[in-house]
């Protein structure tokens, strides 16, 4: 074919090549991401300050006896996670439900197990962090307000805006091995679940150290005591955390 025959050719099918380039653009641009970006959806980034991230495993002094089983300790485990949650998306939302969920200690592989979940619960009082010199430092609570101190919460958060705080989160009442497993240093491997005003799930696994109950009061001396204050009827029900918690992962094995 001469060069002549093709500019001819060319210009007698100008508008299937029109087709073709507009077909190729719509591909290009999808190819790249400029479709992604104009769907506009918020995305939330979790970052966790380790100086008030810890949890805490203890007895309450109680004995239960299940059904056909000996009798066992009643012991419960709380966390506090300080957080700093970031919309790095392209739209707002509302910040939604928090959860952590644990592997417990039974031995065996995490692979095969569903970890157990714990949503966020109220605090009776602030935490803070003690100074060399005897001061305090008083830690903004992530959702929870204090009204003495002029506090408001507002979770709906704007591009590129971000809320600082601290997450507490206190399990019922347990017993036999539902408290997380730990490693040699102590840490305990958590998933941390953070949603948005459209129930859009985002996650962060982190390790976290497990220290003494009387450690843990150091920073909020109610540390553990809110469902044993505000749910005291739930200790005549032991029974259903061994249940409850495992449903928190039940579509998938995988941690």
């Amino acid at each position: 074919m001469t060069l002549q025959e093709l500019v001819d050719l060319l210009n007698n099918n100008q508008g299937v090549l029109s087709l073709i380039l507009f077909v190729g653009t719509i591909f290009i641009g999808w190819f790249t991401g400029i479709f992604r970006a104009l769907i506009k959806k918020p995305k939330f980034k979790i970052n966790v300050v380790p100086k008030m991230s810890f949890g805490s495993v203890f007895l309450t002094g109680q004995k239960y006896t299940p059904p056909g089983h000996g009798t066992y300790d009643v012991h419960q485990t709380a966390f506090v996670l300080y957080l700093e949650i970031t919309n790095i998306g392209s739209a707002a939302s509302n910040l939604g439900e928090i959860e952590i969920g644990y592997f417990k200690d039974d031995g065996k592989s995490t692979f095969f197990q569903r970890r157990l979940w714990i949503k966020e619960s109220n605090i009776l009082d602030d935490f803070i962090i003690p100074s060399a010199d005897g001061q305090v430092l008083r830690v903004p609570h992530l959702k929870q307000v204090n009204f003495l101190y002029g506090e408001t919460y507002n979770g709906f958060l704007e591009v590129g805006q971000s809320i600082v705080g601290a997450a507490y989160f206190e399990q019922y009442f347990s017993w036999g091995n539902n408290y997380p497993r730990v490693d040699k240093e102590r840490n305990t491997d958590l998933k941390i679940k953070v949603k948005d005003a459209f129930d859009r799930t985002f996650t962060k696994k982190i390790k976290v150290p497990i220290i003494d109950i009387e450690e843990a009061e150091k920073y909020n001396h109610k540390f553990g005591q809110s469902h044993q204050l505000i749910d005291s009827d739930k200790k005549s029900n032991l029974n259903f955390e061994s249940e409850k918690h495992n449903e928190g992962d039940k579509k998938s094995n995988k941690p």
